[in-house]
């Protein structure tokens, strides 16, 4: 394990310990799952980029343009002056 110096806002740190401390846990802990959660939700989102990236067919999206909004009048309040 390493450790590393972190500056925090007076005003964040203050609102972090006192959730570490309604949680029964080192303010160290919560910082640790706090970033360890964050890291996680980004490694799901770019595993899930990287696989559409993959299903993705190069020239597609001017197939895709060149439908959009044929066939389809504006909704209200979406008309352009």
């Amino acid at each position: 394990m390493s450790s590393f110096p972190l500056r925090l806002p007076d005003d964040l740190k203050e609102v972090a310990a006192r959730q570490a401390a309604r949680s029964g846990i080192s303010l160290n802990q919560y910082i640790a799952m706090a970033v360890a959660a964050q890291a996680g939700v980004r490694a799901e989102a770019d595993r899930v980029f990287d696989a559409r990236a993959g299903r993705a067919v190069p020239g597609r999206i001017k197939t895709i343009l060149a439908r959009a909004g044929t066939r389809k009048t504006p909704r209200p309040g979406d008309e352009l002056d």
